[in-house]
């Protein structure tokens, strides 16, 4: 079935005047639901932002806005991480006494380019060591233990060996395969 809707015009028109048209439009049953349908929602839509905008007109003057210094989340964050700096500080001067009294220069020596972002302690320690203020000397190669003996030269001197090279030249590289003669 199809529905019929028309435009309202005038019938009569008086001379002079352009007559005026009258159109028909014709809709299936399901487009004119269809219209109906986005009219509603539509409508509701309007009605849902109107009492939204009423809310926050009613909202908007009890809203109040803290200003910057009285942040209470930033004061909260900075006042945590003084209490961790003095904590650290607290630790490293128990770990490494000697940094108590060159503080400032650690200080300093922890803002150069080169040691930013190094943790407190390991830039304690490395400062240490480049003024040579640590107590304990870091472990290296180890002593030698053998004592003050000379070891005992086995085999022939240069001399010995130059003599038989050129005397028995034949003897000579016998001896050099079989590992009889040792260079020093």
């Amino acid at each position: 079935m199809e529905n019929q809707m028309e435009t309202p015009g005038a019938h009569n028109t008086p001379e002079g005047e352009t007559p005026k048209v009258e159109e028909t439009i014709t809709l299936s049953k399901a487009e004119l639901e269809d219209l109906k349908h986005k009219a509603e929602v539509s409508s509701q839509n309007y009605e849902r932002a109107k009492k939204a905008e009423n809310r926050l007109k009613e909202i908007e003057p009890l809203v109040v806005e803290l200003p910057p210094e009285e942040d209470e989340d930033g004061r909260i964050k900075s006042e945590l991480s003084d209490v961790k700096q003095k904590l650290q500080r607290m630790e490293v001067i128990e770990a490494y006494p000697p940094i108590k009294e060159v503080w400032k220069d650690f200080e300093s020596f922890r803002e150069e380019s080169d040691n930013k972002g190094m943790n407190m302690r390991t830039a304690a320690k490395a400062f240490l060591i480049e003024k040579g203020l640590l107590e304990t000397p870091r472990k290296g190669l180890e002593k030698t233990t053998g004592g003050t003996r000379v070891p005992v030269q086995t085999g022939m001197s240069n001399d010995e060996v130059k003599n038989l090279r050129e005397t028995n030249y034949k003897k000579y590289v016998e001896m050099l395969e079989k590992g009889l003669i040792k260079f020093s």
